[in-house]
């Protein structure tokens, strides 16, 4: 469906997009720029969504949903493939968690594979705290002066790794909120 409603777009635009494009090649030739080259780098370039990019997100404190938003990963993996039809340089995901994890982690990379999409970076959520959480992000986590918030934040970001094994994923990002306003407010 999508597909149909880009390419009746695309040809709508196509006559004016032809001429244009001959303008600009003019105009960068006469700096000796190839278009052409240009082209091939772009079509190279490529760009990770992230996961919260396709719905509310979250912030420091919380997360406020909206109406229509994404209601599990597979929907957020449906929207992303809707933006990767439409630029062709974003086949790859971040993932965030515990937002998106996965229950299934192969069932999870196959879909994404069927949909041309891979899952490129993991990131770990340590700078919000969780329901059934034990220890609470909210002075800090990887620098926090309690060795079990500390113990907590690593075991999460540990378990965020090996769920990027399992996907297939090419890194991880690790987000904390650490860190105080001014000097001195954090040990």
């Amino acid at each position: 469906m999508i597909d149909l409603r880009i390419e009746d777009d695309n040809q709508a635009r196509a006559a004016s997009l032809a001429e244009d494009y001959d303008h600009l090649g003019r105009q960068l030739a006469r700096r000796g720029i190839d278009i052409e080259d240009l082209v091939r780098r772009a079509m190279a370039f490529r760009v990770a969504v992230p996961s919260w990019g396709v719905g509310a997100g979250g912030t420091r404190f919380a997360r406020f949903p909206v109406p229509g938003e994404p209601r599990d990963v597979f929907e957020k993996l449906d929207d992303c493939e809707v933006v990767f039809k439409l630029t062709r340089v974003t086949p790859g995901i971040s993932l965030h968690i515990p937002w998106d994890r996965p229950a299934d982690s192969a069932a999870l990379r196959a879909y994404a594979q069927a949909r041309g999409l891979f899952i490129d970076s993991m990131n770990s959520n340590t700078f919000q705290d969780q329901p059934g959480q034990k220890a609470s992000y909210k002075f800090g986590s990887l620098s926090h002066t309690d060795a079990a918030v500390r113990r907590q934040a690593i075991d999460h970001s540990l378990d965020c790794l090996d769920i990027g094994v399992r996907l297939g994923a090419r890194s991880h990002t690790v987000w904390i909120g650490d860190g105080g306003n001014f000097p001195g407010q954090v040990h």
